[in-house]
C-alpha cells in the first residue's frame, strides 16, 4: 500500500462531488488520510452483506457493481463507492474489479465523521434529482465564473442614459450625440419614453430630407424593448436575436439605468452566434444563407463547452433556425405568396427544443381562395434547399413539398375535424406534430384561425384527450427492476428520446391541450400547468429538471457522435457517463415513471382498451 503526494490527493479529491463542498481545512485533512492501492482484474473489493471498511475512490481502471449476477453499474475514474453501504453499515451489492484499478481508500470512521460534521455532505447521497443537479450546477458555476452562462447585464458596459425632449430639433439631437460620443438618445414625450438612433437621424435628414429644425419626437420609436439590470446577459442576446435589434433599454426597477449596445454585449460574450444572425439577415442568396446555417453546429458546440444550459442553447438555436427559414422563404417566395401564406415549423422546432439539426418538420397554410401556379416548384425548392443546408428530409414527409402539408386554411380545418372526431393511429401522430406549430414567416393570423378551430373541436370532444395521451406510456422506460439500465438488443446503448424525453413531451402536451394552454415549449407548459395547481410545485421542478437533464445528455451524445463522424441518433451508452451522471440519469428515469403514473391516473388510461 502506498501513499500519494498530499497535494495531488487534495487536488484529486477537490474535483469530486460532494468533497468539493467541504471547507479547505477539512478537505486537506481527509486527503492526508487517503491510501492508494492497486487491484488486479477479478478481485472482489466488497461482497454483498459485508460491512465496508472504507470508501473507494477510483483513480483509473474499472470496478463493476453486481446485484447477484446482474451488472447494474460500472465505476471508472473519479467515481466513488459505496457510500450507501458505509451509511447503512452493510453492502447490498458486490463490487468486482473488471479492469486493473487504482483506488484511493478513505477509512470509514473519517467518512462518517465528515457526514456527521457536514449535513450537506450526507444529504448529497439522498437527494432528489433537482437538488443533485443544483449541486452539480453550483460546482460548474464556480468553475465557469468568467463564462457568459452566469454573467448578468450589469456585468457588461451600459451606456448612461442621455435624455432629450421630443420638441428638440433633429440638429440638437445630433449635437447631443456628438457631445456625449453616443449613437442613441432617449426621447421624453410627456410620460412616454422613446429612443432615437444616429441611423434614425440620417434617415430623416438625408433620405427623407426633413428640415434639421424639425422636432426629433416624431422619428423616435416608443415601443421600447427593455430588460432588468439583474437579468442574464445571455437572455439579452436572445432578445436582440429574436427582435433583430441592436440595443436594449436597461432598467433598475422603474428607473432607466442606461442602454446596452449590441457591440458591448458581444465583446463581453465573445462568441460568434451574433455573426451568424447578422449573416442570415444580410444573406442575399441561398449560398450565403447556407454558410450561415452550417455554422449553427459550431455555435452549439461552443456554447455547450462554455457551460451554457441546454435550454438556453435550444432557445438561441431555435431563433437562428427560424431566421434561416424566414430568410429562405423571403428569397424563394414572391410577395403575393408571402402575403397570402403562413410558413410553420412543427414538432421539436415548434417547441423550441431542437439543439442539433434533425428531420425537417414544416408546413404552409394558404389563405382560403388563394392559389399560386408555381407553388409546387417553390415548395419543392424550399425543401431541397434545407436539405442542402444540412436539415435532413423528414422520413414521414412532413414538409412543405408534400401537398398534404401545404394547403388552405379550410383544408387544415377539415384535417383537424378528422384527426379529432375520427382519430386513427396515424392521425394521432399528425395531430401531435401540428399542435406544436409555430409561425416563422408570412401571415400569422392564418395559423391563429386554424388553432381556434382546433380548440373548438377539442371542447366538443373531450374523449379525445385520453386516447391522445395514451402514447405517453407506449414505450418502456429503460430502467430495470433493480434500477439497472435496460439497453437495446444488439447494441450497448439506450434510446433516451423514446425512453425518457418523449413521455414527458407528449404527456405535458396532452395536459396543455386539455387546459387550452397556448404555450408550445415543454418547460413553459409545465410552468403553466403548475400555475393551474395541476402538480405539486416540487414535482413540477423535478419534471423540468429531468427533462432538461435528459435533453442535455441527448445533445452531448449527438455532439460526441458528430465529432467521431457517426450519424446522429437518440442513443447513448450510460457507460460513457461518470458515476454522478449515471445516478442522475437513473433519477430522471424514475421521475419519468412517476409522471407516467400521473398521466395514467389523470386520463384514466387503465380503462382504455
Amino acid at each position: 500500500m502506498t501513499k500519494l503526494d498530499h497535494l495531488d490527493q487534495k487536488a484529486f479529491l477537490a474535483r469530486l462531488s460532494p468533497f468539493n463542498q467541504l471547507p479547505e481545512a477539512e478537505l486537506g485533512w481527509l486527503a492526508d488520510a487517503l491510501k492508494a492501492e492497486q487491484f488486479p482484474v477479478g478481485e472482489v473489493l466488497l461482497n454483498a452483506g459485508e460491512v465496508p471498511a472504507c470508501l473507494y475512490i477510483v483513480m483509473d481502471g474499472a470496478v463493476q457493481e453486481l446485484d447477484g449476477e446482474t451488472a447494474i453499474s460500472l465505476y471508472a475514474a473519479e467515481d466513488t463507492f459505496d457510500a450507501s453501504a458505509l451509511l447503512e453499515s452493510v453492502s447490498k451489492r458486490t463490487f468486482v474489479v473488471t479492469e486493473a484499478a487504482r483506488c484511493l481508500l478513505l477509512p470509514r470512521p473519517l467518512f462518517l465523521h465528515a457526514v456527521q460534521a457536514y449535513p450537506a455532505f450526507a444529504a448529497f447521497y439522498n437527494q432528489k434529482i433537482s437538488q443533485r443537479l443544483a449541486l452539480l450546477r453550483a460546482t460548474e458555476d464556480r468553475q465557469e465564473m468568467a463564462g457568459f452562462a452566469i454573467a448578468k447585464i450589469r456585468d457588461a458596459y451600459i451606456h448612461p442614459p442621455v435624455f432629450i425632449r421630443a420638441e428638440a430639433s433633429i440638429h440638437d439631437a445630433a449635437l447631443a450625440m456628438k457631445a456625449d460620443k453616443i449613437n442613441s438618445l432617449l426621447v421624453q414625450r410627456g410620460e412616454d419614453t422613446g429612443i432615437v438612433t444616429a441611423t434614425d437621424l440620417r434617415e430623416a435628414a438625408i433620405i427623407q430630407r426633413q428640415p434639421l429644425d424639425a422636432p426629433v419626437g416624431p422619428i423616435a420609436s416608443y415601443d421600447l424593448i427593455g430588460m432588468d439590470l439583474d437579468d442574464f446577459l445571455f437572455n439579452a442576446l436572445l432578445r436582440m436575436t429574436r427582435y433583430n435589434i441592436n440595443r436594449l433599454v436597461i432598467r433598475d426597477g422603474a428607473v432607466v439605468h442606461g442602454i446596452l449596445e449590441q457591440i458591448d454585449l458581444l465583446s463581453y460574450l465573445s462568441n460568434h452566434s451574433h455573426l451568424i444572425a447578422l449573416q442570415i439577415e444580410r444573406a442575399a442568396s441561398k449560398d450565403e444563407l447556407q454558410w450561415a446555417s452550417r455554422e449553427l453546429v459550431n455555435v452549439v458546440r461552443d456554447l455547450r463547452a462554455r457551460g451554457t444550459k441546454i435550454r438556453y442553447i435550444m432557445q438561441l438555436v431555435s431563433e437562428l433556425n427560424k431566421k434561416v427559414l424566414h430568410k429562405l422563404f423571403e428569397l424563394l417566395a414572391p410577395p403575393e405568396l408571402r402575403n397570402n401564406a403562413c410558413l410553420l415549423v412543427l414538432g421539436s422546432e415548434g417547441r423550441e427544443e431542437q439543439v442539433l439539426k434533425t428531420d425537417q418538420d414544416n408546413a404552409l397554410i394558404l389563405r382560403d381562395g388563394f392559389t399560386h401556379p408555381d407553388l409546387e416548384r417553390l415548395t419543392g425548392e424550399f425543401t431541397d434547399s434545407l436539405i442542402e443546408f444540412g436539415y435532413p428530409r423528414c422520413p414521414g414527409n412532413i414538409m412543405v413539398s408534400n401537398p398534404f402539408w401545404s394547403k388552405a386554411v379550410a383544408a387544415f380545418k377539415d384535417d383537424l375535424f378528422q384527426w379529432i372526431v375520427h382519430p386513427t393511429y396515424e392521425s394521432f401522430l399528425q395531430f401531435a406534430i401540428f399542435c406544436d406549430a409555430r409561425a416563422v414567416a408570412g401571415d400569422e393570423n392564418l395559423l391563429r384561425h386554424v388553432k381556434d378551430r382546433m380548440y373548438r373541436l377539442l371542447g366538443d370532444h373531450s374523449s379525445f384527450f385520453s386516447q391522445f395521451a395514451k402514447s405517453t406510456v407506449a414505450f418502456e422506460t429503460p430502467l430495470g427492476f433493480f434500477t439497472n439500465f435496460v439497453l437495446e438488443k444488439n447494441r450497448n446503448e439506450l434510446d433516451i428520446k423514446k425512453g425518457g424525453i418523449f413521455p414527458i413531451v407528449h404527456g405535458v402536451r396532452s395536459l396543455a391541450l386539455e387546459y387550452r394552454l397556448p404555450q408550445t415549449n415543454t418547460v413553459d407548459r409545465i410552468n403553466a400547468l403548475n400555475q393551474r395547481n395541476l402538480f405539486q410545485a416540487s414535482f413540477s421542478a423535478e419534471l423540468i429538471e429531468a427533462f432538461s437533464y435528459l435533453s442535455t445528455l441527448r445533445a452531448e451524445a449527438g455532439l460526441r457522435k458528430m465529432a467521431q463522424g457517426l450519424p446522429q441518433d437518440n442513443y447513448l451508452n450510460p457507460m460513457d457517463l461518470n458515476k454522478l451522471e449515471r445516478e442522475l440519469l437513473r433519477d430522471s428515469f424514475k421521475i419519468v415513471n412517476e409522471f407516467k403514473k400521473f398521466i395514467t391516473y389523470h386520463f384514466k388510461l387503465g380503462m382504455i382498451s
